[in-house]
């Protein structure tokens, strides 16, 4: 199966955005069937948190431009972000490490198996 999974980082080497003030969501590929990533391209977005205050339809429309991810991977993620991700049917991590690191945790822990994450690509 492959799943796409959205990280927030500056520079796609390292996760170091917050869900709410990320500018930029990094797409990667994780193959389950050979237990590998790759890093595809990436999303600009109009962060949806301005100073520590959000609305939630600019959470939406973050999600809506990451719609075929499983996934989000961010430095940290707000109470309400994360509650409002989680109910749109996506799996959120707070994942302050390298890109790489990140994804080789999620490898090693089948966080797809654990978290039954959605499959929003081919497999």
């Amino acid at each position: 199966m492959i799943y796409r999974i959205a990280l927030a980082s500056s520079d796609g080497e390292h996760i170091d955005s917050h869900f709410g003030s990320a500018e930029r969501f990094y797409i990667a590929e994780l193959d389950t069937e050979k237990e590998d990533c790759d890093i595809k391209g990436y999303i600009d977005v109009k962060p949806p948190c301005s100073g520590g205050w959000h609305e939630v339809s600019k959470f939406e429309a973050v999600l809506t431009q990451l719609s075929d991810v499983s996934a989000i991977v961010a430095q940290r993620i707000g109470p309400g972000a994360l509650q409002f991700i989680r109910e749109q049917g996506k799996a959120a991590y707070q994942i302050p490490l390298t890109a790489e690191q990140a994804l080789c945790l999620l490898i090693e822990e089948k966080q797809w198996e654990v978290d039954k994450w959605r499959s929003h690509t081919k497999s």
